[in-house]
């Protein structure tokens, strides 16, 4: 029979702690990258938020412009187009003596003032802040996909950037609340009894 001093142990045992010991490292290295994987989202979520943040007040900075272009042309008794250009690569028709080198509407980014006149389309449409308007008249927390849709029922020209950039600007005038992740509410002027 042989016995173990004190500083010995069983084979078996000794191959055991070795595994542990090989376990606990490869713990110790997991731990460590889930550590980092979680700092790196947390720096890409910051970064997405501020994104977010930029992007929309680009997005009111566009629609404050479009406003002001469309405002002029009705105000020069320009004929507003009845399809806006989709494809941010169009451009005016340089031949159309409403466009001007130097206006916003030589900027490519298509929003509702630019674009050639109507061609034949006698039908007043609604504006895309009255179609906002129209979706958001429930008063509930209204989706964006919604809203788009809605809007393109009437418009089919609309772009989605473009509504979602007249409901930003309707945002910013304080006509409606963003709410949440892509839901908008109408503010309500008066309490409802």
């Amino acid at each position: 029979m042989t016995t173990t001093g004190a500083g010995s142990a069983h084979p078996l045992v000794e191959h055991l702690r070795e595994i542990q010991a090989g376990e606990h490292a490869k713990w110790v290295i997991a731990t460590g990258v889930l550590a980092e994987v979680r700092q790196e989202m947390a720096d890409l979520q910051r970064r997405f938020e501020e994104a977010e943040r930029s992007l929309l007040a680009a997005d009111v900075r566009l629609s404050a412009v479009s406003d002001t272009v469309r405002q002029a042309e009705e105000f020069l008794g320009a004929k507003q187009p009845s399809h806006p250009p989709t494809d941010p690569g169009e451009r005016p028709n340089s031949a159309d003596p409403q466009s001007s080198g130097s206006d916003a509407r030589d900027s490519g980014v298509p929003h509702q003032a630019a674009g050639r006149p109507a061609s034949g389309v006698d039908t007043e449409q609604k504006s895309l802040t009255e179609l906002v308007l129209e979706a958001l008249v429930d008063g509930l927390d209204t989706p964006t996909s919604k809203i788009v849709a809605h809007a393109q029922l009437e418009r089919p020209d609309a772009t989605p950037r473009q509504i979602t950039n007249c409901a930003s600007h309707m945002r910013a005038k304080g006509k409606v609340l963003i709410v949440g992740r892509g839901l908008y509410r109408l503010v309500s002027k008066e309490p409802r009894t």
